[in-house]
């Protein structure tokens, strides 16, 4: 008698601790994805933008005064709206820049400033959860690569142009890979190419490398726990896979023209996971350049040495 009680009593603990195991996991996992999906609540992205130009000498000013921007907005597949700025130089060519993580269009402005220089029109739009999206949401490329995939389509319908270019930088480079990976070519949502600068090799990857710290605490057995929880919980309770934010794999899937820029002092995405991308990519269009730069500072360190990487690419592809 004594046994089976014991043996009950066990039974009762380990489904109690069973239980409480479960809901903890579930409570991490959803306190996670939510800290990730509003990654940019409460804060002024608008405001990081001009913080960062300021930072980098750039004078936002003098642009502003030089060119005028107006405002577009495009209809993505799942009824979000695009919000851009399109500045109209009198061309047919037309180059899409997608920013990065915590900032909003603004910050893809000496991008602008050296495009237009060059004659192209522009198109600077906000990332999910950055700046006049009304999307909060940021889901590092996935849900981004819609408005991508709407605002090449509007440029070629509302604004007439005949070559559309996607730049993309960071998290916005890992959205235009994305966008890439599922751009049909000849299609009118397909761009004629796309150039991702230091792309964010991957959803996954990026998040295990700041749960960790570094690249061997990236795959420790708490860090392998977090991933798990709030993968998912993203994937059920969101329907968001984070396998569909994996750049390296995905690149693999491009058959538009690509281009991938490697930032060779790059902290924030390494050069070896960036170079991951460019070796998976099998369309025949493809190129690599190096810039001796931190973090997509090549445009800002050397604007004529970058813009000649993006032409010498464009060129070899007869854009």
């Amino acid at each position: 008698m004594k046994k089976n009680r014991l043996k009950k009593a066990l039974v009762i603990t380990v489904c109690v601790i069973a239980v409480l195991i479960l809901g903890g996991s579930i409570a991490i996992g959803g306190l996670i994805s939510n800290k990730i999906l509003n990654q940019n609540e409460g804060k002024d992205t608008s405001g990081n933008s001009v913080k960062q130009l300021e930072v980098w000498g750039y004078d936002l000013d003098a642009f502003n005064d030089t060119y005028s921007g107006t405002e577009i907005e495009a209809k993505a597949a799942d009824g979000n709206t695009v919000p851009a700025t399109f500045f109209d130089n009198g061309s047919d060519r037309c180059v899409i820049l997608v920013h990065g993580a915590g900032g909003d269009r603004v910050c893809t402005y000496p991008l602008a400033e050296e495009y237009l220089k060059r004659g192209y029109d522009v198109i600077a739009i906000d990332q999910r959860g950055c700046g006049k999206n009304p999307d909060p949401k940021v889901t590092f490329g996935i849900n981004e690569s819609l408005d991508v995939e709407a605002m090449v389509a509007y440029a070629r319908e509302n604004l007439n142009e005949s070559e559309v270019i996607v730049h993309g930088q960071s998290m916005g480079a890992q959205t235009v890979a994305i966008y890439a990976s599922k751009a049909e070519p000849g299609k009118i949502e397909a761009a004629d190419a796309v150039i991702c600068d230091s792309p964010v090799p991957g959803m996954e990857l990026m998040l295990r490398l700041a749960f960790g710290e570094s690249v061997e605490a990236a795959y420790s057995p708490m860090t392998n726990y977090l991933i798990g929880t709030s993968k998912t919980f993203m994937k059920v309770a969101n329907g968001i896979d984070w396998a569909d934010g994996d750049t390296i794999a995905l690149a693999s899937n491009i058959r538009i023209p690509v281009m991938i820029i490697i930032s060779d002092k790059d902290e924030v995405c390494l050069p070896e996971l960036v170079s991951q991308i460019y070796d998976n990519i099998v369309c025949e269009k493809r190129a690599i350049a190096h810039v001796d730069s931190a973090h997509i500072e090549g445009i800002i360190d050397d604007p004529d040495g970058y813009m000649k990487n993006v032409e010498d690419f464009l060129g070899s592809i007869g854009q």
